[in-house]
């Protein structure tokens, strides 16, 4: 059973941790957006949009508000089971390619994805709510580089993972669809 996590320290560390940094739009016109507006998105796809009450539980929606601070900020993972415990780090850990305060520790694509793969359903869930998050902001900020990388990877390595979790599953092959849409190829789904 998970422990009960403090949301408000949760959302305040992701705050602390990301501050200064901002989401690159790829539009000059549009205004700089704080990188936490990203990890809050991820929060409210699986607190507000997802219809299982399972996935509201608050350990997992820390981990979708701390799914980058290790990967993107100087925070070390012991900070992380410090504050929020084992799981939670845990969780995070699994999510990160790359530990930023810890040196040599990045994980190739290949081992990224088969840890994800490999792991319990609620942490491939903030996955895939990352990447609707991403998907939505590539059709929000057109940018084709990366849109075209979500077009390849998305059906190939977060849709197989998520196929338990036929809400998300759906989500994310809508997006896809209007992703290809949009960049005028389809998906290899």
């Amino acid at each position: 059973m998970f422990d009960e996590v403090d949301l408000v320290l949760a959302d305040e560390f992701a705050q602390r941790a990301h501050d200064g940094q901002t989401r690159n739009t790829g539009d000059d016109s549009a205004p700089q957006v704080p990188y936490i507006v990203h990890p809050r998105a991820v929060r409210a796809i699986l607190e507000t949009e997802h219809p299982n009450p399972q996935v509201r539980q608050s350990w997992l929606l820390a981990v979708a508000l701390l799914h980058d601070v290790l990967e993107d900020c100087d925070v070390h993972h012991n900070e992380l089971t410090a504050l929020f415990g084992e799981d939670v780090s845990s969780a995070v850990r699994a999510l990160s390619k790359q530990l930023r305060a810890v040196p040599n520790a990045r994980k190739t694509d290949d081992q990224y994805w088969q840890v994800l793969r490999q792991s319990p359903l609620p942490i491939r869930q903030v996955k895939a709510a990352d990447r609707i998050d991403n998907l939505r902001s590539c059709l929000k900020w057109p940018r084709e580089r990366l849109a075209r990388k979500y077009l390849e990877e998305t059906p190939r390595c977060v849709l197989p993972m998520i196929a338990d979790d036929p809400f998300l599953h759906e989500l994310l092959q809508q997006l896809l669809d209007q992703l290809a849409h949009s960049y005028g190829s389809a998906p290899n789904s």
